[in-house]
């Protein structure tokens, strides 16, 4: 499926400037730059890897800063920068930019494909004349991937080829190409970047064994799964085995007030703008064992269930201990097929032992859900929206601008000790009346967990996702006035 170009924000407004290098200090700019160089045909500067460094700001954010050779004799640079994730429509950040000096500095955003072009100027008090051409160079924020051929099994081929290291690494999918996954993908304790093509993802058909399988850190990017044979319990499934070098007593957890044996992934396990059809069964599943995660996200999504059965969205079940420490999910629908009064979208193992304390210790004793601008519909109509989570005052809930259709229950993920955020959510029974808890009980600022009403969806809803279809053929625009009011759900439908 081809998907439309991501909105990237207000381009306009992206951080950029000019920062200007000097090359000596006290001396005249035009004998600082001239070197002798006079009566001059003028080439533009050489850029490679090396010119490019990532400068960290307070907030967390990023910038790229490139630094081009001086060349001598020149009378500034014209300078061009454009985003290239789709070459067809490039997005021009900066056009044709005079800089006097040798660096510039932008913003740096995740995953993306930039095109830069450093063209030198010609010098009239010197008689030299402007570069033929620019230096134009392709950089990108892409982790480096390894490329999966076409026509290969995906878990034939990583097996094969998964270094085991303690360095990122990455396999990525050629655009628009259809893959096999018939096995599963164990990448163990290796930090790894699946991936596939931002703007015209390849699609993935999971085989009856197939799926994905971590004890690591994992990112799984722009990639259309068909898991309609699936019979595996999640399409990732955290490893049956755990290393004790990530048990609670390796990583100094034990030691520092908690008080449960089990094993945690510190890295970020991250889906982003995938989308998946037909899953019958779990997201995530913990296979049973003590795992808990540090930071799990589902973001950009779509995830269409067919789960009449008893496996929770999020599964977590069947252990002693665990939990999601910082757990996102935001801009994201998900929709079921089928009714389903057996299964919760979240579900821990015990509720005592879901405390981050216990898992984390003193100095972790925190955990955020930020569950927010998100669809969801029939997840699940008939069944508590969550259970087995922790109530203690250390947990936070940003539940906030979602549409809850046909889903059940919501105060059960919402812990009456822990600090709450729900504006703008919305909720409305089909299978069961709506629970009065959901519309009566108010978060510390005053805002209901969630508003009655029918979010009058456009439709379709109840199809199942067509790979081959810009958003999979259903079509989740709300038109009920208070999902309006707030831009609630996920922001895909507003056509954001």
């Amino acid at each position: 499926m081809k998907s439309k170009f991501k909105n990237l924000g207000n381009l306009c407004c992206l951080l950029m400037f000019l920062f200007v290098v000097s090359c000596a200090n006290g001396i005249d700019d035009n004998e600082r730059f001239s070197g002798g160089v006079t009566n001059a045909q003028l080439e533009s500067p050489e850029i490679n890897e090396n010119c490019f460094s990532t400068l960290l700001h307070l907030d967390g954010s990023e910038s790229v800063k490139i630094t081009w050779p001086v060349v001598y004799g020149a009378g500034g640079y014209l300078f061009n920068l454009s985003i290239v994730d789709d070459p067809s429509n490039p997005v021009i950040l900066v056009k044709d930019s005079i800089v006097d000096g040798c660096s510039v500095i932008f913003d740096k955003l995740e995953d993306t494909k930039y095109q830069v072009s450093v063209k030198a100027l010609g010098n009239d008090n010197l008689n030299n004349k402007e570069a033929t051409s620019a230096t134009v160079y392709a950089y990108s924020t892409l982790v480096p991937a390894v490329t999966i051929p076409e026509g290969t099994d995906i878990a034939e081929y990583i097996m094969a080829n998964l270094q085991s290291s303690t360095q990122e690494q990455g396999f990525e999918l050629l655009a628009g190409k259809t893959y096999t996954l018939n096995g599963l993908v164990d990448f163990d304790l290796n930090t790894v970047t699946f991936r596939g093509d931002k703007t015209n993802r390849p699609t993935v058909i999971v085989g009856p064994s197939g799926g994905l399988m971590t004890q690591g850190g994992l990112k799984v990017k722009f990639i259309n799964f068909d898991c309609t044979e699936m019979t595996q319990i999640g399409i990732l499934t955290l490893s049956g085995t755990p290393s004790e070098t990530i048990s609670t007593t390796t990583l100094g957890y034990i030691a520092d007030g908690a008080n449960q044996s089990g094993y945690v992934i510190e890295n970020p396990v991250i889906f982003q703008e995938c989308n998946f059809k037909n899953l019958k069964n779990s997201f995530l599943y913990g296979n049973a064992k003590n795992w808990s995660l540090r930071d799990f996200r589902i973001t950009d999504c779509i995830v269409q269930l067919d789960n009449s059965g008893s496996n929770p969205v999020i599964n977590l079940q069947g252990a002693s201990n665990g939990l999601i420490k910082e757990l996102k999910i935001k801009n994201s629908t998900f929709y079921n097929l089928s009714d389903n009064s057996s299964a919760y979208f979240i579900r821990y193992s015990n509720s005592s032992n879901a405390q981050p304390k216990k898992i984390f210790g003193n100095s972790g004793n925190s955990s955020t859900f930020d569950i927010s601008y998100n669809t969801f519909s029939k997840t699940m109509n008939g069944k508590d929206f969550a259970n087995n989570l922790a109530n203690t005052n250390t947990l936070v809930f940003n539940v906030h601008h979602n549409i809850f259709y046909d889903t059940y229950r919501l105060n059960k993920l919402l812990s009456s000790q822990g600090k709450i955020y729900t504006e703008g959510n919305t909720i409305f029974g089909v299978l069961k009346t709506v629970d009065s808890s959901d519309t009566t009980k108010k978060d510390a600022s005053g805002n209901y967990y969630a508003i009655l009403e029918d979010p009058q969806f456009v439709g379709p809803i109840n199809t199942a996702f067509d790979l081959s279809q810009d958003n999979g053929g259903v079509n989740f625009t709300p038109a009920g006035p208070v999902a309006l009011k707030y831009k609630s759900g996920d922001p895909r439908w507003y056509g954001e």
